[in-house]
């Protein structure tokens, strides 16, 4: 696969929908999520952003009391840890959202910001009466920390966190700590660095601890190579053997427990059963077992799913309220589920099959462009928004999105009549032109000219124009979204001829000449353009936020950029059928 941006799909985002829950499973009566402990009254304990919350009647009510005397200073992270020690404190660990700061735009790996301009602090808390009042907060550190969600207690009474940290190569590595006047002041032990990444989510991260009946400690980290990586100490300050398992992952975090019944339990995204080589997809929340250590593990049960696109189950919870009831919450998707143990092997959820592409009606709306076009994710696309905003006003026009990632001009010539035109459509709404005018100074030996000259970006336009309007189509033509340097694009594509300095440097090379070109040509074929790239700035600042913040990877809108087209269109789409 080629190294661009273009052909990304990931999304920043997670779907919300209502997860698939296991056959046996049931719905836990509440919205919060974990970790949770159990307090000396049986009843359950957790946190939320300000709030200890704690239920005696099984999650049904909540009562709730204040994390902190000056709650302006604080904002209790989602992925947190939780721990009650067998003398009766609580314990909690999270980033502090309040002291959040890096350098605007993110700007993660450029070379004109420094690796700690980035600041998200790891604190922990102490309560002594089950989380009625709370001590004053305790700073670990203060480099940038992307996740926190496992804490334990030692035999010898030993505290151990699993905490990460920023490092100058760019990308995370764990740090682990360790306590043992019961979280009062803690130590700072090994950095453990698996040496690849450079991105916010690289590196070796949001690690999992367990102690094994031999006394030592066994950790799991998420990694980006396909599988879970290890690590073992004796004192959860030393670690040795930082190295691959077989346990296959997507990159995401893992989750372990201790069960009453003396298993180790493991919860974690494994690839999808039908898409196993996936590498991203956090679709499936997976169950397995040790009876032996961590030596070996059972055959994961899927205990949650969901399968909307974009759909997650991950960064999971596990909690054991009673012997062989577990309490299963994740950070993202939404999921709170309860299911015995006993019944895991009486059912499973069937093995997801993707759904036929449902064929478009004849005399729709056709969208018909790149991966600026293309379905992204839970990234609500601007084909999506349009069909929605004119079935509102009554219309029966269908939108079909016909975009894909990568596609140049050329490409889509070639699949005009298949894609497109065999169809039927109304209306054709063209966007193209990233693509085209990238010049790939990435490959080896480096290009020096555009994927698609100029030229011929033109005639590619005009002949599909031309070919569309003997149909009986409409046609709509778009300008392309503005592109702005992240680090990933610069460190692809920041190099002679683009201008690395330069704010706007990654599009004045050739972009605004094709955009321009594009805008020439509407006016002498007499086709509608909608001016995309130019509503840019102005539509940013309606909103309060910048050009930059509406391209989460300096290429492809988020939300706000497909909202600002859909707005766009539609009217451009209502003179078009008139």
């Amino acid at each position: 696969m080629k190294p661009l941006l273009f052909l990304l799909c990931a999304a920043s985002a997670f779907a919300a929908d209502t997860p698939t829950l296991h056959p046996k499973a049931a719905a836990l009566p509440f919205t919060h999520q974990g970790p949770f402990v159990t307090t000396a009254d049986g009843g359950v304990l957790c946190i939320d952003s300000k709030n200890a919350l704690r239920s005696t009647d099984g999650g049904r009510t909540w009562t709730n009391a204040p994390l902190f005397s000056d709650p302006a200073k604080f904002n209790v992270s989602n992925e947190r840890a939780l721990l009650r020690t067998r003398e009766g404190i609580v314990i909690s660990a999270w980033m502090n959202g309040a002291e959040r700061k890096q350098p605007k735009g993110w700007r993660w790996g450029e070379k004109d910001v420094s690796w700690k301009e980035f600041i998200l602090p790891t604190y922990t808390c102490r309560s002594t009466d089950d989380g009625k009042t709370w001590e004053a907060p305790v700073k670990l550190s203060d480099p940038w920390c992307g996740c926190i969600h496992s804490l334990i207690q030692m035999k010898s009474g030993r505290l151990v966190l699993v905490g990460q940290e920023i490092i100058p190569e760019w990308r995370h590595a764990t740090v682990m700590w360790a306590s043992d006047d019961l979280g009062k002041t803690w130590q700072r032990g090994d950095m453990l660095d698996y040496g690849v990444g450079t991105h916010d989510h690289a590196g070796s991260l949001e690690g999992s601890v367990i102690e094994r009946k031999d006394g030592s400690l066994y950790l799991l980290l998420r990694t980006e190579s396909g599988f879970l990586w290890e690590a073992t100490s004796r004192d959860g300050l030393k670690w040795d053997g930082l190295k691959q398992t077989t346990i296959q992952s997507v990159t995401c975090c893992p989750q372990m427990a201790r069960l009453a019944d003396g298993r180790i339990a493991l919860l974690w995204n494994a690839p999808p059963r039908h898409d196993p080589s996936s590498g991203s997809s956090r679709s499936e929340l997976s169950l397995a077992f040790s009876s032996d250590e961590t030596a070996t593990w059972s055959k994961p049960v899927i205990v949650a799913a969901n399968y909307v696109p974009g759909g997650r189950v991950s960064y999971p919870y596990l909690y054991e309220r009673k012997p062989g009831e577990l309490w299963i919450t994740t950070m993202q998707g939404g999921l709170r589920m309860k299911i015995n143990v006993a019944d895991l092997s009486a059912a499973e959820i069937p093995v997801f099959v993707p759904p036929p592409k449902a064929q478009p009606k004849p005399g729709g709306i056709v969208m018909f462009g790149d991966s600026t076009t293309a379905p992204r994710g839970s990234v609500k696309v601007y084909a999506t928004r349009v069909e929605i905003a004119l079935q509102s006003i009554g219309s029966s026009l269908g939108v079909h999105n016909a975009g894909i990632p990568s596609n140049t001009t050329v490409q889509a010539r070639k699949r005009l009549q298949e894609d497109v035109l065999r169809h039927k459509p109304r209306v054709v709404v063209m966007q193209f032109g990233i693509n085209d005018s990238a010049v790939d100074v990435w490959r080896k030996p480096p290009m020096t000219e555009p994927r698609v000259s100029l030229e011929g970006f033109i005639e590619n336009y005009r002949a599909m124009i031309a070919e569309t309007q003997k149909q009986g189509a409409k046609v709509i033509l778009m300008t392309t979204n503005p592109l702005r340097w992240t680090s990933k694009l610069r460190e692809l594509y920041g190099k002679p001829p683009y201008n690395a300095d330069a704010e706007d440097g990654f599009e004045s090379l050739n972009l605004t000449r094709y955009n321009d070109a594009l805008r020439k040509l509407a006016d002498e074929m007499k086709v509608s353009l909608v001016d995309v790239h130019a509503a840019y700035p102005a539509f940013a600042a309606k909103n309060k936020t910048t050009v930059e913040e509406m391209l989460p990877d300096g290429m492809h809108p988020g939300d706000l950029g497909h909202q600002l087209v859909a707005e766009l269109l539609v009217p451009a789409i209502r003179d078009a059928v008139r």
